[in-house]
């Protein structure tokens, strides 16, 4: 039974890479997650340098967005997910939730229910699958476990593809995701580095703090720094 899930779900893999007429990447493991499990949005998310989660790839605008804002806050279950290793179940979001702020934008943006999968090597989560619903409820035992076959898959690809060195295949891996809107908060975390003369970490927090105080994404409040719009100074901590 579990070997004939797995195959199902390599294949609804295989069919989108097939569909495009390119090898697997990130993407078709995203959408063949959401359309398998009824889902309004899946995200993938690795672990930076920062050792922060990062999105590296979501299946619509939505949940982009819903992706950014967990970054931005610090807070969801995608966080929490890598911060302790193992999946979080957020089966209704109108509910009390130990993420206030995240939940309510995410019912704002019509996402009801999120569950976060860890991807693991080994003992250690080195990213996550996130799986957005627009109804509340928890996942069935088969879904379940379709989700974490969705994980493995996703997590066999970076294994597979990604070096320590930067390589045309790890890009067409990530192809058709956060690409260039996410290389803008590497460069900015960079700029504001030099600017505040600080580490990259404070940086980063700095970054992010200004994202949610002024409410705009994280990609735009760093292209306002790369563009020279938006500078940080010492003084202003």
């Amino acid at each position: 039974m579990e070997d004939g899930r797995a195959r199902e779900v390599t294949a609804s893999i295989d069919k989108m890479a097939q569909d495009e007429g390119v090898p697997v990447a990130v993407r078709h493991v995203c959408r063949a997650c959401a359309e398998r499990m009824h889902a309004v949005g899946v995200v993938q998310y690795v672990v930076s340098d920062l050792g922060q989660g990062e999105p590296v790839y979501a299946t619509d605008l939505a949940a982009e967005t819903i992706a950014e804002l967990q970054v931005t806050l610090g807070e969801g279950p995608a966080v929490d997910t890598l911060a302790d290793e193992r999946p979080m179940l957020a089966v209704d979001l109108t509910a009390p939730s130990p993420w206030p702020v995240f939940a309510q934008a995410a019912v704002e943006a019509g996402v009801r229910a999120v569950f976060a999968f860890p991807l693991q090597m080994g003992s250690i989560a080195v990213g996550v699958l996130e799986i957005y619903r627009s109804v509340p409820g928890d996942l069935s035992t088969v879904e379940y476990r379709d989700a974490l076959l969705y994980s493995d898959a996703a997590m066999a690809l970076l294994l597979e593809h990604v070096d320590d060195e930067p390589s045309s295949q790890e890009e067409n891996l990530f192809a058709g995701g956060f690409g260039t809107r996410w290389d803008s908060v590497h460069q900015a975390t960079g700029v504001i580095s030099v600017q505040l003369r600080s580490g990259l970490s404070e940086a980063f927090l700095r970054l992010r703090g200004h994202a949610f105080l002024t409410g705009r994404g994280l990609a735009d409040v760093a292209e306002d720094v790369i563009e020279g719009r938006l500078r940080f100074d010492r003084d202003d901590c």
